[in-house]
């Protein structure tokens, strides 16, 4: 058999999106730090002054890069190690 290479492909979309996640967490917490109130409908934080800006503009490309590296690949290697366990388990040649 060949080794499958979805055990991957599922760890990193959970990567991911836990990166993503982490991201719009701290994007609100800038907003609310800031005044601003975070929109229910958009990507928006409504800023005491009434305008308003998108929830990633208040993210600087080095936060979006610790958070990658703080929670999307602690994430990616756990959820590759739960998987190759249960490739193992069934039988399957895990990678």
């Amino acid at each position: 058999m060949t080794p499958c290479g979805c055990n991957r492909s599922v760890a990193l979309l959970g990567g991911f999106f836990a990166s993503l996640a982490a991201c719009a967490f701290l994007a609100e917490d800038r907003c609310l730090d800031a005044g601003g109130r975070v929109s229910d409908a958009a990507w928006a934080c409504e800023l005491a002054s009434g305008a308003s800006a998108s929830l990633w503009s208040l993210l600087s490309p080095g936060m979006f890069v610790v958070a990658a590296l703080a929670v999307g690949v602690p994430v990616f290697l756990v959820v590759r190690a739960i998987g190759r366990r249960v490739l193992v388990s069934c039988g399957l040649p895990a990678d």
